[in-house]
């Protein structure tokens, strides 16, 4: 049946007579989301900075590199420095098409850059958890609390893992743009749903956005048929139409993502990934061990000690670590939610019972009792961490707490319902707090390395080595920071030919032992033409040339090195950045101009040769000698190569990734489309309207202004 024009929805406590109207609400959400940023990261905000974990071997050489790029105006495609190069718009760690990122990068130097980008989605977390219990028709009390034990509980003893906030910060928009939609039917709530998963998509880690969307999938279909309320009866003429919309935007998340997806697949086809289980893939990796649950009711048990959680797994386990395996609520929130059991507070709303279904299975996955089928189901097979399913868990555990807090409280007179919310508050921000001190692999410091970059002596030296420098050094990518290649390289999802024994370094890596003579022949054909080193080489040995050691302001803090110097040395015999396959007299190469994107060489030979660039050879590269397109060669297993003919040749290295093209394309059109759609929706609505018999469209949607409909 036709809702009939003349029949108004009845006012709500969640809609039409909420205690506080809306710009207080979102004032004192506001405040206290950013409130809560200074007290956890205060000295982010003071301009410290994080040292620890992954940070300096994993983000910030690629972060670096990337806002390098784009303050010298080219925008980046492909990283040269980490390695022998691996493209940086496929890679889960750049973000090249986050908004957020691109902005930041520009304009700020890296380590403000950093600091912005992790405060602002502290800051949106809390904001869109508070809006989602917001919209399910609880106080600003359940609000505020939940926003709290979601963003707190799970988040800063992952500081270390940049892509924990920036994808756990949308999960709540979504299930509050479903909700909106559902209250409304209103076109905008799919439109902005889509945006919401695919700013998830677009930072490149997309683990926490796949979650997010095995949530909603369980979620929608649950809301709409078992989680029965007035809102969703009112569904039941549209349905159908509904979940055709939201399945519309599942679909043009990926559409609209294209253009970060699309070079990831090409990427992940050409990586260590491309079959489940090869090298050093393990899909069970941050798995949370059954005993290890017990930090849930009593993580200060664990506090005396340096846990080495892999101890403890049985024989055959895939390892896993104190920070991927973390899972806490805070003791507050834990109480709360005991009390909300027995009481009933929370198992009346139907709404709260599926977040608990939905939470519980979460949980049951994270020790990875399941990896064994889901390692060979697409999208599970592709990530680590069954850990990083207690993100849905700690959401869950967070809403039903607040709405604990508010039946709790809710007889009670306001001066001591807000006495007690305070009291609470204050109570799980210091234990939030201190758990995140004690279960963490990074640390705010006041100097941190990266704001040293201008003061490297290291850097001042390789700057007038006149050819690009690579360097064979420990800390993975870390020396990257300074301007060099660097290898060996960590990468989670990267090109075959780093993780191939049959093109790789020889293994054990020489970084405390004398290389052997098949470590150096490797060495050498790899264009490695300096050596970085903790301690003094063998000149005996190694066929190296000291050149300077001292203290450096950027390596040595970062390898945490204060009262020893470092080491740097010129490999000799190294054919360098650019070589010939049979060297004879009066050949020249020179490298003019070295970009992300394209490199530029000026070569002279006497006779037919071919011309090594020992960079890797990746599709999507292509060469041009002397204007003309040219065939590339693949040299050594790894390299690029082209022939040339005897005589003076300019040869231009060029990069244009064809899935890169297709993906852009693609999101181009996608964002057309929405866009158009939007406009129409929200300025001519009436050109969308359905022709529902004895139905009058709403005056309010006709403005574009949305007044609930649907009472609690």
């Amino acid at each position: 049946m036709s809702r009939s024009p003349q029949k108004k929805a009845e006012p709500t406590p969640s809609a039409e007579t909420k205690p506080l109207g809306t710009p207080l609400f979102a004032g004192i959400i506001l405040i206290m989301a950013v409130a809560l940023t200074w007290v956890f990261w205060s000295g982010l905000w003071s301009g410290g900075g994080l040292i620890g974990g992954d940070l300096y071997t994993y983000f910030f050489p690629q972060k670096t590199f990337f806002a390098e790029r784009l303050q010298a105006g080219e925008f980046p495609l492909w990283n040269s420095y980490i390695g022998h190069g691996f493209p940086l718009v496929a890679e889960s760690q750049t973000g090249a098409f986050y908004p957020f990122n691109y902005f930041a990068y520009r304009f700020l130097p890296v380590n403000t850059a950093y600091n912005f980008v992790q405060i602002l989605h502290y800051i949106l977390a809390f904001v869109f958890t508070a809006l989602y219990v917001r919209r399910i028709g609880y106080s600003i009390a359940a609000a505020l609390f939940a926003g709290l034990v979601y963003t707190y509980g799970w988040f800063p003893s992952r500081i270390c893992l940049e892509w924990a906030i920036i994808g756990g910060a949308w999960l709540p928009l979504t299930l509050w743009c479903v909700e909106s939609f559902f209250q409304t039917r209103y076109w905008r709530y799919p439109i902005l749903l889509c945006f919401a998963l695919s700013m998830q998509i677009l930072p490149g880690h997309f683990n926490l956005a796949f979650i997010t969307q095995l949530m909603l999938l369980v979620y929608i279909p649950a809301r709409i048929w078992f989680s029965r309320d007035e809102t969703t009866e009112e569904l039941k003429p549209y349905r159908r139409r509904t979940v055709i919309l939201l399945l519309l935007a599942f679909v043009s998340t990926y559409a609209l993502s294209a253009v970060q997806l699309a070079p990831t697949w090409e990427l992940k086809q050409h990586s260590q990934r491309a079959e489940v289980g090869e090298r050093s893939h393990k899909p069970g990796y941050g798995h949370i061990p059954v005993w290890y649950l017990s930090q849930i009711v009593a993580p200060w048990a664990w506090y005396p000690y340096e846990v080495n959680l892999d101890a403890g797994l049985a024989p055959g386990s895939e390892a896993t670590n104190q920070v991927e395996a973390h899972l806490y609520f805070g003791i507050a929130a834990l109480l709360l939610l005991i009390y909300g059991t027995f009481s009933g507070a929370w198992t009346r709303d139907r709404r709260l019972v599926l977040l608990a279904i939905i939470g519980f299975l979460a949980l049951l996955y994270t020790p990875g009792w399941l990896m064994p089928i889901t390692r060979h189901i697409p999208g599970f097979s592709f990530f680590t961490g069954p850990g990083r399913y207690g993100i849905v868990t700690t959401f869950a555990v967070a809403v039903i707490a607040g709405v604990c807090l508010e039946r709790l409280i809710a007889h009670w007179e306001p001066a001591i319902q807000i006495g007690v919310v305070t009291v609470v508050c204050l109570f799980t921000t210091a234990d939030f707090w201190v758990v995140s001190r004690y279960v963490t692999y990074a640390t705010v410091i006041p100097n941190p390395p990266i704001n040293n970059v201008d003061k490297s002596a290291l850097r001042e030296i390789t700057s007038k080595y006149g050819q690009p420098v690579r360097l064979f050094a420990p800390g993975a990518n870390l020396p990257t920071l300074i301007g060099v290649a660097s290898t060996p390289v960590y990468l989670g999802i990267g090109p075959e030919q780093y993780f191939d024994p049959a093109v790789a370094m020889p293994d054990p890596l020489p970084f405390k032992e004398p290389a052997t003579p098949e470590q150096i022949e490797w060495l050498r054909k790899a264009g490695v033409t300096h050596i970085l080193s903790q301690h003094p080489l063998d000149l005996s040995r190694w066929p190296v040339k000291p050149v300077w050691s001292d203290f450096d302001a950027v390596i040595n803090p970062a390898w945490g090195r204060f009262d020893e110097p470092v080491y740097f040395y010129e490999l000799e015999g190294s054919r360098g950045r650019v070589a010939w396959s049979h060297p004879v007299a009066d050949q020249q190469a020179e490298i003019k101009s070295y970009r992300a994107n394209e490199i530029v060489i000026e070569a002279e030979t006497p006779e037919e040769d071919t011309l090594i660039l020992t960079d890797l050879l990746y599709p999507g590269w292509s060469v041009y000698v002397d204007g003309q397109p040219a065939e590339a060669e693949l040299v050594d297993g790894m390299y690029r190569g082209v022939k040339l003919s005897a005589g003076q040749h300019e040869v231009i290295w060029a990069y244009q990734s064809g899935w890169f093209l297709i993906g852009g394309i693609i999101s181009c059109i996608t964002l057309l489309v929405i866009m158009t759609i939007a406009h129409f929706r929200f300025w001519h609505p009436l050109l969308f309207q359905m022709k529902n018999r004895g139905r009058q469209f709403p005056p309010s949607e006709q403005t574009g202004v949305e007044t609930p409909t649907t009472k609690k």
